[in-house]
């Protein structure tokens, strides 16, 4: 199957999940994640808003929060993504449907960067949806790299693109992919 065909099967899939099971499995990748210890030792992290049934991010977001971390999320800018910190409460849709705050500072270090895809495999290689703005922010950060899929986004094997940025840790709800750091 070829990669388009492939990621049209698993977009299908994922928007044919219930809210329930969305929310139940997106509960076990949540678990996971702030099971990892460098998730209490880090302090600021960059992450995505999810839509069109991505693994739910607002609980890590809300606990991230309510731990005291500083909270940046993804803003288009141009033909880049910039780590936005929310100076409000207030959020705005971009042009792919994803929230981003009205009003913002942009945060210059990222510890852990929690990123969308469409795809990934076990040697934590990541397809997202094509515009390629995740990988030029990730290329020049010094950051922990998170995944977070269903287990049906999990293939064996992906061919990278030579500009593709791979994860360090890809989290599903049964399992954590890569070396915990």
């Amino acid at each position: 199957m070829d990669l388009s065909a492939l990621r049209n099967q698993i977009k299908s899939q994922r928007l044919s999940l219930s809210k329930s099971e969305v929310i139940s499995l997106s509960k076990q990748v949540e678990t996971l994640l702030f099971s990892l210890d460098f998730i209490r030792e880090k302090s600021n992290f960059f992450i995505y808003n999810s839509i069109k049934n991505e693994v739910e991010t607002s609980g890590i977001i809300s606990t991230l929060t309510a731990q005291g971390k500083t909270v940046a999320f993804p803003l288009i800018s141009g033909e880049n993504l910039i780590s936005a910190i929310p100076k409000s409460s207030e959020f705005v849709l971009d042009r792919f449907g994803c929230k981003t705050p009205a009003y913002y500072t942009v945060m210059k270090s990222v510890d852990v960067a929690v990123i969308p895809l469409l795809l990934c495999d076990e040697n934590k290689n990541r397809v997202g949806y094509g515009k390629g703005y995740y990988d030029r922010f990730l290329k020049d950060k010094n950051c922990i790299k998170i995944g977070l899929a269903y287990d049906f986004q999990v293939v064996d094997s992906l061919t990278p693109n030579s500009w593709d940025v791979p994860l360090d840790i890809i989290i599903t709800p049964t399992r954590i992919i890569g070396d915990i750091l």
